[in-house]
């Protein structure tokens, strides 16, 4: 099923084809007279309104298209934050009730605070930050879940914690990269 957008362009597109065609076909034989030769100018004029309006129509195709992608990265990174959030602030708990020692406390906050921007900052309208969100997200999410490993006891915790700090910095560095997209 097309779009609107899509119709538009495929309309224009059309349009622009027929008229290409009907000005070769006029310019199989020279003009002989004034009037064929203001037909083929009157033709050509036709032809370029016609390619400025399917300049157009792609325009506003390229437009509906990036709009749908951001609702949907919109819609996916409320879902991927739930991870970055909800983890840190279940490990943040267990350190206020000192099940947990305050040394993870430099990687739970920054996880955080990540996880609250990823979910909950305004995605702008553009490929570029669109593509640096979803891969912040899913950076978030991985951090997230190796913390949730690095907190369990057992003989992978240290390498799990290691990957912990990786993470928080390649998140973090990742929406620093967003934030200077311009």
């Amino acid at each position: 099923m097309t779009t609107p957008a899509q119709h538009d362009r495929d309309l224009a597109e059309g349009r622009v084809a027929r008229l290409k065609q009907d000005l070769r076909d006029g310019l199989v034989t020279p003009p002989v007279d004034v009037e064929a030769m203001d037909e083929l100018v009157a033709a050509a004029h036709r032809l370029l309104d016609a390619e400025l309006a399917f300049d157009e129509a792609k325009r506003r195709l390229a437009d509906a298209e990036l709009e749908s992608r951001h609702a949907a990265t919109q819609r996916a990174v409320v879902w991927f934050a739930a991870a970055p959030l909800l983890v840190p602030l279940v490990a943040g708990a267990l350190v206020l009730f000192e099940v947990l020692s305050p040394v993870w406390l430099p990687a739970l906050v920054p996880l955080f605070g990540a996880g609250l921007w990823i979910g909950f900052a305004p995605v702008r309208r553009s490929g570029a930050v669109l593509r640096e969100r979803t891969r912040t997200a899913w950076a978030g999410s991985a951090t997230a879940v190796v913390l949730a490993l690095a907190l369990i006891p057992w003989s992978g915790a240290v390498v799990c914690t290691i990957l912990t700090a990786l993470g928080v910095a390649g998140t973090l560095a990742l929406l620093w990269r967003e934030s200077r997209i311009p």
